[in-house]
């Protein structure tokens, strides 16, 4: 059985200096960072300090098909993890999004710890641990807002902060080196929907003690201005429903923006309609929000999809996955027809209460354009305010930075230009130089006292995970890329005396149409025999097949590069005749 605790809030006697005791200011702590500076995604931080390691995060990426064929997911690496697995104390989710916890299972398998979060973050984990039949390697401890609880040698604090996910927490960590803070995924949200605010003023009074290190969240600091507040998306989509009483609504957000789900499910309620989640993350997480309180939603008002014949058009809004376009998702199978039990047609809004993440838009908008091919009315955030970020944007960014005035800062999560743009906001507010460091996957930075050494770091490669099989490497996925355009192989006879035998065959897939382009074909055929006679005409002995296959690979690669301007995969077979 999976172990849940929850332990009492910290005492009044806890201190809440974030100043480092008398004599303990000179002992090193180091930050190493395995993912989330440079792309949106896969971030992890490990922290270290008496020789013991915590973890922040362990999230998952979503790999671009059309740089990463076969691939599911991308992972940090747990090469280094792995060698300094029994200092490992535990891992602490910031948040229930996939690139912060998706990847709590895959750590499991190769470490044993236990798992620190709110609660929804730590039911979200639960079930994931339960899914993959890993609950007798770890145990569940909910930290509440507010909160400082021991981890190993670790003074952990958690401050409540605003994201699109409810109960987002923000880490601080009370160090021999300083106060350190981790901001996860946040925005400062004045009016959220469930009236949790951002502890803006306990990070003010750390920034009075003295944060040694600021580690904040760098997705929107290219966006100047700040991110809508998530009520007015309420406001948008109730007005959107409205007028559109006789027609069904199917509307698409990530399974994890439970806000979201809540305003969606207050809007179509209020007219009467059936809630349907569909797709299996959205199933489950609507499940367990209900059963924490982090979503309120009658049981009389939801519906299992198999009961969509129940209701007519104006009866029904579908709340499903597939925001992002993921080829198995609800919605894209509904765009492609391939939804067992829902079609979509003039009958339909669909509405995609998202943003494509970088690096998805393709998908995305074929997926709307599958969907507006059936004749389904389809709205996105390029036509109403019906997604906001759950990331801040420039002047969020300031009011934290001036809350908090650090002597350090990195900034984390995000791709390189969106973590230059937070370093330059650093220093637009005052920051030296030399204390903003804009770090790539792997750094290691150490603290000893009020100084900073950038280390020289470990190995952090992406970590692929294809089906049921792990990690295959860069030369795998580099092989497959080759692949997508094509391959040609050919086969070179040889007789007796080391000649050809025949003309070399010559056959492709992907390349081009042989029946169109046989020329093509007959002149690639020409120009490997006469590479092949030059090659063992002037020999006095038997030619080695091994060097008549080179031969014809570089004959091969020439040719179809300058006849076709193609790279396809290449190989050559050569027999030889007794």
């Amino acid at each position: 059985m999976s172990r849940r605790t929850r332990r009492p809030a910290a005492s009044s006697t806890s201190t809440r200096s974030g100043a480092p005791a008398d004599g303990a200011s000179r002992q090193p702590v180091t930050v190493t960072f395995l993912g989330g500076l440079g792309d949106v995604g896969r971030n992890c931080t490990v922290v270290e300090s008496g020789g013991k390691l915590l973890v922040i995060d362990f999230g998952v990426m979503f790999p671009d098909p059309a740089i990463m064929p076969g691939v599911q997911q991308v992972l940090p690496d747990m090469g280094w993890l792995n060698s300094r697995a029994r200092d490992v104390v535990g891992l602490v989710v910031t948040h229930g999004h996939e690139d912060h916890l998706g990847g709590v299972p895959h750590f499991l398998r190769n470490i044993e710890v236990p798992l620190y979060g709110s609660a929804l973050s730590m039911a979200l984990a639960e079930h994931k641990v339960t899914e993959a039949r890993l609950t007798d390697r770890t145990s569940f401890h909910v930290i509440g807002d507010g909160e400082r609880r021991k981890i190993g040698p670790f003074d952990v604090e958690a401050l409540p902060i605003t994201h699109s996910v409810p109960q987002s927490l923000c880490i601080v960590l009370h160090t021999p080196a300083g106060a350190l803070v981790h901001t996860g995924d946040f925005k400062i949200d004045e009016s959220p929907v469930d009236g949790r605010l951002t502890d803006l003023d306990r990070l003010r009074a750390l920034g009075t003690e003295g944060i040694a290190l600021l580690m904040a969240d760098s997705t929107n600091a290219d966006r100047p201005g700040r991110s809508a507040s998530e009520t007015e998306i309420g406001a948008t989509l109730r007005r959107l429903f409205t007028q559109r009483p006789d027609r069904r609504l199917i509307v698409s957000c990530f399974a994890s923006h439970l806000h979201r789900v809540q305003q969606i499910c207050d809007a179509v309620i209020e007219q009467g309609r059936a809630v349907v989640p569909v797709g299996r993350s959205m199933v489950n997480n609507v499940r367990i929000a209900r059963q924490l309180g982090v979503l309120d939603v009658p049981e009389r008002s939801l519906f299992g999809v198999e009961q969509l014949d129940r209701f007519d058009p104006s009866e029904v809004c579908i709340v499903c996955t597939g925001s992002q376009g993921e080829p198995n998702a609800a919605l894209s199978l509904i765009a492609h027809g391939n939804h067992p039990e829902i079609g979509v047609g003039p009958d339909d809004t669909v509405v995609l209460s998202s943003h494509p993440i970088p690096g998805n838009e393709r998908s995305v908008f074929r997926m709307v354009s599958g969907l507006a091919r059936r004749g389904a009315e389809v709205i996105h955030d390029g036509h109403e305010l019906v997604h906001t970020s759950g990331h801040a944007q420039r002047d969020e960014l300031r009011e934290l930075h001036k809350a908090c005035r650090p002597r350090w800062f990195v900034p984390i999560e995000g791709e390189f230009h969106m973590l230059a743009r937070h370093a330059q906001l650093a220093r637009e507010l005052g920051m030296k130089a030399k204390r903003v460091l804009t770090l790539t996957d792997g750094a290691q930075i150490t603290l000893k006292g009020p100084e900073l050494q950038v280390r020289a770091g470990v190995p952090a490669p992406y970590h692929y995970v294809d089906g049921t099989l792990d990690d295959p490497d860069a030369e795998v996925i580099a092989e497959r890329l080759a692949l997508t355009a094509g391959f040609v192989h050919v086969t070179v006879v040889l007789d007796g005396r080391g000649r050809l035998a025949a003309p070399p065959d010559i056959a492709s897939r992907g390349w081009l149409d042989v029946t169109k382009h046989a020329d093509v074909v007959e002149a690639l055929s020409d120009e490997i025999a006469q590479r092949v006679e030059r090659t063992v005409k002037p020999a006095r002995k038997r030619p080695d097949p091994d060097e008549v296959e080179r031969i014809v690979r570089r004959a091969t690669g020439s040719f179809v590069g300058t006849r076709t301007r193609r790279r396809p995969a290449i190989s050559a077979t050569v027999l030889s005749l007794a």
